[in-house]
């Protein structure tokens, strides 16, 4: 079975105007998710205050 490449274009137009939408849906919702829990981890996270620093002036 040999299909021309009009044929072909036709079919891959039709299959990006059909699952395009949900394709670019589906990466904006994982960019969201991402980004949140790029945040929750960053929220969560503490910075060392000097307090947790080993005392070297004592000496």
């Amino acid at each position: 079975m040999q299909q021309s490449a009009a044929v072909w274009l036709i079919e891959i137009a039709l299959a990006l105007r059909v699952f395009g939408p949900d394709a670019v849906r589906i990466c904006r919702r994982l960019l969201t998710a991402g980004v949140r829990i790029g945040i929750t981890g960053m929220a969560s996270t503490r910075t060392p205050s000097h307090s947790d620093a080993p005392a070297r002036d004592a000496l």
